[in-house]
């Protein structure tokens, strides 16, 4: 596994531009559906081992990693019903280094439905969401190895912290 960076950024409003993407709350029914979701994002490889991957989503709405916000964290359902993009934003976990007050802890999309704008949508309206919640900064953990995660995000103003990168 490539090492993670560390990215932040400050949050702002929406931007005004056009919305390409009916987002929604995450609801409990729709908590199958991420799990299969998440595990399909990541064909490849996923971020958390494999006896973790199964639970994790469960866990982050939980607040494993810190408490949830709910108000920032969104699905996108595809034309069919289907969940197509989700983000899962937290507090950040207590004793946390940092200084921000919100950690995106998952922005995944299903293969079907990449290149379609739909994380960059949901990126705006976490942010927008954080803004209007009285957070400033948040936080991401990007695989050194994705660049349309590295791409996305740095598109959006967040800058590295490179003094506090993980392993």
């Amino acid at each position: 596994m490539n090492p993670l960076i560390i990215l932040t950024a400050v949050t702002a409003p929406r931007d005004g531009g056009r919305t390409v993407a009916a987002i929604r709350p995450i609801r409990a029914a729709d908590l199958d559906q991420l799990s299969t979701m998440y595990r399909d994002s990541y064909a490849d490889g996923l971020p958390q081992p494999p006896d973790r991957s199964d639970g994790w989503i469960n866990a982050l709405l939980d607040g494993a990693e810190g408490p949830h916000v709910a108000q920032a964290s969104a699905v996108v359902a595809g034309p069919d019903g289907q969940l197509a993009a989700a983000i899962i934003v937290t507090e950040p976990a207590a004793g946390s280094p940092g200084d921000w007050d919100s950690v995106i802890a998952e922005l995944f999309t299903h293969p079907d439905h990449r290149r379609q704008g739909l994380a960059e949508e949901l990126l705006g309206h976490s942010l927008h969401a954080l803004h209007a919640l009285g957070r400033t900064t948040v936080a991401v953990a990007v695989d050194s190895g994705n660049s349309a995660a590295l791409a996305l995000y740095l598109s959006r103003d967040f800058r590295r912290r490179a003094d506090e990168d993980v392993d």
